[in-house]
């Protein structure tokens, strides 16, 4: 949380370059990419507003350390980054009032590893290991795996007043329905003041040996909310025990809940020596076994239960449970006192307790994936696939596989089962034979309805202003931040109070 970020104050003499976006464009000169892509430390500061379309990037990867990305610089109603997975290797990095909605446009990042965000580096080069980030008022939606990820090859991590929502469910994944919330497994975190909602699972999961989880709102989690994963479920953990404080959380029911998953936490640990502390979280109608809103699992053991926190921030402020939700509702996501269709509306329906988890962003139909066919049958037909994935065996199951070229061409059947071969072959069984066999002059492709939509991208204003940049702005104040850093948090509590 101390992290200097962009600010140049780990250097004697703090020197950080200030790079002005002064367009929307994916790469280029005065482009986000030309801030990101930069080396040393550096700002990256907006002079424009609107969507910043980096669906043909498929992946905005920020690998070089010292920055800061301040979204509260731009003008009204401020910066999205649409179409792309935001993957994190820098390390003392900060970022603040932007959001990041993926989506499912068909070209781009593979489905299956299509997250909104993903803190991730390399376990054998430390250089690439991300750590001191901080993900502050943002919002991340509409991701097709993981919506937002912290990895175990990143440590010293933290996610504040944020929201993540809307893990897009019977969508291109591979593996079927797979909205996902918040995956953590990265040591030393904090998680605080955030909401996630309208998700099938992972509201937060956590396999960290060592976070606090302060003051979040989860609502409309399909399973439970936050899932304690054990530490013997990742080798990167191996030798370590959990140490882990839950306080001041609440969970809310929504209309794609299982009533029989209403605690706030499941903890499933079995590491011996572990310690874990929860209290003061609320749900709906779970007592609790050990603790009031939490559910134990096999392997837990009593002796876990913590009676005072065990891991704690010197100076950090929790509120109680009872204020948590109305706090969360006020100030999380990007830009509060100025935001998109989508975050309001996802604010409006967690205090009308409606709204349901997604399939995709638009109502149009998606047809992927797309394959030429190899063979078939009078019930089945194969091809080549990028993803396939047959563990859930649901993916496809139920779906219109179409033959809209060769022999064949304007036949529709539904998919009954599928299986994948070698080589991402694909074959799918129909439930009424073809009137025409395909061959191998046919191509196929997979219908997948989006009737459940979100109700489309929302369309926010290119406007302009121009920034004048304080004077001496690399100078130390007597704050211990710089000039630069001043005007910035100045602009955010505009955005924030």
């Amino acid at each position: 949380m101390d992290t200097p970020a962009g600010s140049g104050r780990h250097e004697a003499t703090p020197n950080t370059t200030v790079y002005k976006i002064t367009n929307l464009d994916a790469t280029g000169d005065g482009s986000l990419k030309a801030c990101t892509d930069a080396s040393g430390p550096r700002v990256c500061v907006f002079e424009v507003s609107g969507t910043i379309d980096l669906t043909s990037l498929g992946l905005l990867d920020i690998t070089n350390p010292y920055i800061t990305i301040a979204g509260q610089t731009a003008p009204s109603p401020g910066i999205t980054l649409r179409g792309a997975s935001i993957r994190w290797e820098a390390h003392d990095a900060l970022i603040q009032h932007i959001r990041i909605r993926t989506g499912d446009a068909i070209e781009g990042r593979t489905p299956g590893d299509r997250d909104g965000i993903y803190v991730i580096g390399k376990s054998d080069d430390e250089s690439r290991r991300p750590h001191n980030v901080v993900f502050d008022h943002v919002s991340v939606s509409w991701g097709l795996d993981e919506t937002f990820t912290v990895k175990d090859t990143a440590k010293y991590v933290t996610v504040s007043n944020s929201i993540v929502s809307e893990g897009l469910w019977n969508n291109m994944h591979p593996k079927g329905g797979h909205s996902k919330g918040l995956m953590i497994s990265a040591p030393y975190m904090l998680v605080q003041g955030n909401l996630i909602a309208h998700v099938d699972d992972r509201a937060p999961l956590e396999t960290s040996p060592s976070i606090i989880t302060a003051n979040n709102v989860t609502y409309n989690a399909r399973q439970v909310a936050m899932r304690l994963s054990p530490l013997s479920n990742n080798d990167a953990h191996d030798g370590e025990v959990r140490t882990t404080t839950v306080i001041g959380n609440v969970r809310l029911e929504g209309p794609n809940e299982s009533q029989n998953h209403n605690a706030w936490v499941q903890i499933d640990e079995d590491r011996a020596g572990s310690k874990i502390y929860i209290d003061d979280n609320l749900c709906e109608d779970w007592g609790g076994e050990e603790w009031p809103c939490a559910r134990t699992d096999s392997g837990f053991e009593p002796e876990f239960i913590a009676a005072e926190p065990p891991l704690w921030i010197d100076g950090l402020q929790v509120l109680p449970a009872s204020q948590t939700l109305e706090a969360v509702l006020s100030n999380a996501g990007a830009r509060p006192n100025d935001r998109d269709d989508t975050d309001q509306r996802i604010i409006d329906e967690v205090m009308a307790r409606s709204g349901i988890i997604r399939d995709c962003v638009g109502p149009d139909t998606i047809l992927y994936p797309v394959a030429d066919v190899d063979n078939a049958s009078a019930t089945t037909v194969t091809g080549k696939i990028e993803d396939c994935d047959s563990s859930k065996s649901n993916a496809y199951v139920g779906k219109v596989i179409e033959i809209f070229e060769g022999q064949g061409a304007g036949q529709q059947r539904i998919a009954e089962s599928y299986s994948c071969g070698s080589s991402n072959a694909l074959t799918l069984n129909l439930t009424q034979d073809w009137d025409t066999t395909p061959d191998t002059s046919s191509r196929f492709r997979i219908h997948i309805d989006c009737d459940n939509n979100t109700g489309g991208w929302p369309q926010l204003t290119e406007n302009r202003h121009t920034l004048e940049l304080p004077f001496n702005y690399n100078e130390i104040t007597e704050s211990g931040y710089t000039t630069l850093e001043l005007w910035l948090h100045a602009m955010a509590d505009d955005l924030e109070n």
